[in-house]
């Protein structure tokens, strides 16, 4: 009676997430029901459901919405009916297109709670119920923004649980260790700084048949995943080393959406972060995490031994400051600077050799580490006196300098604030022309944005200052924990050492090719350059 013969009456049904949670009156079964009755009452014969159950209506790629479409541009459909204009989706743009299409295909389209009939003719009210429906999730999105942020502020923790943790059973957002893969981080961790990398990590722990971070997840909830699924890689175990979570750390906040339509993840800037430090046990130690980083961070493919050497990513150059390249020939192993030109013209000529033979290197790193450790242990303030005098003499210099940069600049931005306000004065009793009113404006605020943006950039680079200096507590636990050794590892490296500065060689000038000294610079991490008074 009301559709044309042989055409389907179409009985459109979708529930998003956010219905779920206002009740069941929004529910598909509740839809369903409303429309059956609806094209019963109203002699809408040849009904067929199209259903998406839990899509937002900001999403118009929906399966349901599409096979509807497709039936509606091949000429199948007669009437369209939903239960309310909301259920067709939540974007004005893309609401008027649809109903564009289905005029376009003479379907008739009908929102049952809303009164909208577009057989009865053009319908105001049924433009601003569109723009309302988008409205309510636009709000919705910015309320659900600033309680995830709250959240996260109070350390509540959603999301996935980190592999190697488990949730509180009382409090989801509390993390425990869970010591069955908390182990496995442990041993990941371990394994890189003792020189493994991930790939080889990743086939030990296939051969040995554990389970990767997602098939573990999915067999806590109880199901099994395909054995391909179960499978670890490279980037499995890599994600695991660059995930702060191990140390204790809780951060949030760090990812976003451009908006409620578009939800591409974009990255924000670093001080808009929620981060927490000590929010729950740590299963690996700061200073283990940033050994592994400075590993990652140096790591190259390994030699036809398997062999980096153990200062391999520390060595840098004394004038170009480019990282030394660790080679190899049938007499010896060798560091040299990486923009030196070879004999095969590989590399640009930047910079000159600076060549150091690794058991050279490795010999004077050593009997640093041993005579800086020894020395601080059984000279405890001694030791204490000297960092604290070093690192308040050149930190002292640097911020002395700053503060006296900073302090100008703000004297002048004061002072450009009174000029500007006289000028407006002189300005308006007629004593400066427009025109001369306008320059003069013009450059003195261009000259108070520059010191502006050079004070910020001042300030900060005044808390770097402060940042560095040096951390004697910090170093003195290293001192501690490493009572004895008498072999250079990259663990050990890494764990004292932030850098080694290799100068050029002073050569005899009867024979080029013999060195007759070489200046050679440790910086350790905490302190920087040591040299005992």
């Amino acid at each position: 009676m009301a559709g044309q013969s042989g055409k389907i009456t179409a009985l459109y049904c979708r529930l998003s997430k956010d219905d779920e949670q206002a009740g069941e009156s929004n529910s598909i079964t509740n839809q369903k029901s409303i429309l059956s009755k609806f094209a019963a009452d109203n002699g809408f014969a040849n009904t067929k459901f199209f259903v998406d159950d839990g899509t937002s209506g900001t999403v118009f790629n929906r399966p349901g919405l599409n096979a509807m479409v497709e039936e509606v541009k091949a000429g199948n459909v007669a009437v369209v009916i939903i239960k309310d204009q909301s259920r067709i989706g939540r974007d004005v743009l893309e609401v008027g297109l649809l109903k564009r299409t289905f005029e376009e295909n003479n379907v008739r389209f009908i929102a049952a709670a809303d009164n909208l009939d577009t057989a009865n003719g053009f319908d105001v009210m049924s433009i601003f119920r569109d723009v309302f429906n988008e409205y309510y999730v636009a709000d919705t999105s910015k309320k659900i923004r600033a309680v995830k942020r709250a959240n996260a502020l109070k350390g509540k923790r959603g999301g996935k649980v980190p592999y190697g943790y488990r949730a509180d059973a009382e409090d989801k957002s509390i993390l425990l260790p869970d010591e069955e893969t908390a182990e496995l981080v442990r041993e990941i961790f371990t394994r890189i700084v003792s020189g493994d990398g991930p790939a080889t990590i990743a086939k030990d722990f296939n051969a040995r048949g554990i389970c990767n971070p997602s098939s573990h997840r999915l067999k806590r909830s109880g199901i099994d995943a395909p054995e391909k699924n179960t499978l670890w890689y490279a980037f499995s175990v890599c994600n695991i080393l660059e995930n702060p979570v191990y140390t204790g750390k809780f951060i949030s906040q760090r990812y976003t959406t451009a908006s409620y339509k578009n939800h591409t993840r974009l990255e924000r800037p670093e001080e808009e972060w929620v981060v927490i430090e000590n929010h729950h046990p740590a299963i690996i130690s700061n200073e283990i995490f940033e050994i592994v980083e400075k590993l990652r961070e140096s790591r190259r493919r390994p030699t036809k031994t398997g062999d980096l050497g153990a200062l391999n990513g520390l060595i840098v150059c004394s004038d170009c400051g480019e990282k030394h390249r660790f080679m190899q020939c049938r007499q010896y192993q060798y560091y040299t600077c990486r923009t030196y030109q070879n004999a095969s013209g590989r590399f640009e000529h930047e910079c000159t050799r600076h060549g150091i033979r690794r058991d050279v290197i490795e010999q004077i790193a050593l009997a640093k580490i041993q005579e800086t450790v020894s020395y601080a242990r059984e000279n405890k303030e001694a030791f204490a006196e000297q960092i604290r005098k070093n690192s308040d003499l050149e930190s002292g210099r640097a911020l002395k300098t700053k503060v006296s940069e900073i302090t100008k600049a703000e004297r002048r931005i004061t002072e450009l604030d009174r000029i500007i306000k006289r000028i407006y004065e002189d300005h308006v009793v007629g004593k400066i022309s427009d025109v001369r009113f306008e320059k003069m404006l013009t450059d003195y605020e261009a000259e108070q944005a520059g010191l502006v943006s050079s004070a910020a950039s001042l300030k900060a680079e005044i808390e770097e200052i402060q940042a560095k200096t040096a951390c004697l507590d910090s170093f003195m636990q290293l001192v501690e924990r490493h009572a004895d050794f008498r072999e250079l590892t990259a663990d050990l490296a890494r764990t004292f050492i932030q850098k080694i500065i290799v100068h050029e060689g002073v050569r005899d000038a009867a024979n080029v090719k013999k060195i007759l000294s070489q200046k050679v610079q440790i910086f350790f991490n905490h302190i920087g350059e040591y040299e005992p008074e």
